[in-house]
């Protein structure tokens, strides 16, 4: 097929696209993020356009927190540089293409270059409206539960010396709005290079966690152990996770009105119960029942239940209604049969006669007569 001849006669303003951008960029990034990259550019064409986030994500119909990871994300591919100001980002310049990206360093930056001014922009995600280094090193389990192995500092200065490193690092402080502290630089160094956690991977790790207000590096820490024992590699697949957890949590806390997050040991029985293959409504009936039977919250009293039912291949409620109808059934036909009690009139009736007592020579006497009547003789009595 020939090519085609692409012409236009229409007159208006335009915005340039950088063709290093498109060669470079377009196939690989996030179709979210070349938007965000689009929009600034729009921004350059005329002074009527002020950025904000906000303005941004209400154009697109996104959180603010899509917004700043489209950020983030092209200032660590050297597309953009953002200017920071403590936790604040106050400004976004974006940077010469007609070189090659991977050389652009910042003070590449041309001292005339264009910068989008940025009032107040906060670094704090806002609520959406919702293993090559270090192989020898393995997540140790305590009481069944992983934990993260210390890596020596001179392995986690090591990793942190790249420029990729240092900008995640910053990206994190960002979210945590404070810098790391040793074991924090531990956690990033360890999930990202070996437990082969993405940039995009953990860097939304953080912003969950921060969107519940959860900056504590145990709970992080939990968190990500609990991705990577279900395989989730990218944040598609987290937020998926995510969801489903949300849902057995609801159920539990329907049952036993928790009003907190599952502790590590009620964790692993709702990983438990998710693992046997029970939907969340199975765990909600096992939990009442428990809670009816024990007369209080028990994990272990509904792991029972639910346990017994992976035994018999039960897993609808359905099920379930139908195997308690064959017990009540099968108990009632094996109950012990009870004699009928003389009720308390009739008792009272016979109690009216008084009860005649016989001698030995009255019994001889009625046998006699019982044996005459039945052979059709007559016995002559002695005496």
């Amino acid at each position: 097929m020939k090519d085609i001849v692409i012409n236009t006669e229409r007159k208006y303003s335009a915005t340039v696209i950088p063709n290093v951008f498109i060669d470079h960029f377009l196939s690989s990034a996030n179709g979210a993020y070349v938007k965000v990259y689009l929009y600034l550019l729009r921004c350059l064409t005329g002074t009527e356009m002020q950025f904000s986030v906000s303005d941004a994500a209400d154009f697109f119909d996104e959180t603010e927190s899509d917004i700043l990871r489209a950020l983030k994300y092209w200032d660590k591919n050297n597309v953009i540089r953002l200017t920071r100001n403590g936790n604040d980002i106050t400004g976004i310049t974006l940077l010469d293409l007609t070189t090659d990206p991977s050389v652009i360093t910042p003070s590449a930056v041309k001292p005339n270059a264009n910068i989008i001014s940025i009032n107040n922009m906060r670094s704090e995600v806002s609520k959406p409206a919702a293993e090559e280094a270090f192989s020898d090193k393995k997540p140790k389990k305590d009481d069944g539960l992983m934990s993260i192995p210390s890596l020596s500092r001179d392995d986690v200065a090591r990793a942190l010396e790249t420029d990729n490193r240092r900008w995640l690092v910053n990206a994190v402080e960002m979210y945590l709005e404070r810098p790391l502290s040793s074991e924090d630089q531990n956690l990033v160094v360890f999930l990202s290079d070996h437990l082969g956690f993405s940039d995009e991977l953990l860097l939304h790790l953080y912003e969950l966690c921060v969107e519940k207000n959860k900056k504590d590096i145990r709970y992080i820490q939990s968190v990500a152990l609990d991705w990577y024992s279900h395989n989730i590699k990218t944040v598609a697949e987290a937020d998926n996770h995510t969801l489903l957890f949300s849902a057995y949590f609801n159920a539990v806390n329907k049952a036993f009105n928790l009003g907190r997050l599952p502790g590590d040991k009620e964790q692993k029985f709702i990983n438990s119960w998710e693992e046997m293959g029970f939907t969340p409504e199975m765990v909600k009936e096992a939990c009442d029942r428990a809670l009816i039977s024990s007369g209080k919250p028990s994990f272990a009293y509904a792991d029972k239940v639910l346990r017994s039912w992976n035994r018999d291949n039960i897993k609808t409620l359905e099920a379930a209604a139908s195997k308690d109808s064959a017990y009540k059934t099968a108990k009632e036909y094996n109950a012990p049969k009870k004699s009928r009690p003389v009720s308390k009139s009739a008792e009272k009736y016979l109690n009216r006669y008084s009860q005649r007592e016989y001698s030995a020579e009255d019994m001889l006497e009625i046998e006699r007569q019982m044996i005459e009547k039945s052979m059709g003789i007559s016995i002559k009595r002695e005496g």
